[in-house]
């Protein structure tokens, strides 16, 4: 007596995929894209992220979450990514993942209107490292100022004074 053990993904798990899938935004799906359209088995965080264009912020849930869901796994190792600083994390499908993308290949097709969502929020995360981005540019100005300022006349001190609190910081 032989026994089919082939299919790891029940079709009533592979389908709760499809539907968290939909019902969330993009950010899943193209996590699930950016490992399947890789050149080697196995992307770090930082490549994903930059792949799939999630908000390094948020890219920690994402990736557990779908590793909840038994679709991918961390292997275990830590690579330094192109910026260097600490080592990431390296992901891969897992079996039931890889069967997931193979038995539903339109699971990382978006929903029908879902291209616009998909670019308002690659703009809206865009929009938000740009702010983030001047937020530290404007600390480091105003550091820079008070600097200067401290060798400089009460006039001068008086100016950089208003520019500091007019900086919002």
């Amino acid at each position: 007596m032989t026994s089919d053990t082939s299919a790891i993904l029940p079709p009533a798990e592979a389908d709760e995929i499809q539907e968290k899938l939909d019902r969330g935004n993009d950010h899943r799906r193209n996590i699930l894209s950016a490992l399947v359209s890789a050149e080697s088995d196995a992307l770090n965080t930082s490549e994903i992220r930059e792949r799939a264009n999630v908000p390094s912020g948020s890219m920690n849930h994402y990736l557990v979450t779908l590793t909840e869901w038994g679709i991918l796994e961390d292997t275990g190792e830590r690579e330094y990514s192109q910026g260097g600083g600490r080592k990431a994390r390296v992901w891969r499908l897992s079996e039931k993942g890889e069967e997931f993308v193979e038995e539903y290949s339109d699971a990382l097709t978006p929903p029908k209107g879902a291209a616009t969502a998909e670019r308002v929020t690659a703009l809206e995360n865009r929009i938000k490292d740009l702010e983030d981005e001047t937020r530290k540019r404007r600390k480091t100005i105003v550091e820079i100022l008070k600097v200067i300022a401290e060798s400089q006349d009460e006039q001068t001190q008086q100016q950089v004074a208003e520019i500091v609190t007019d900086a919002d910081l």
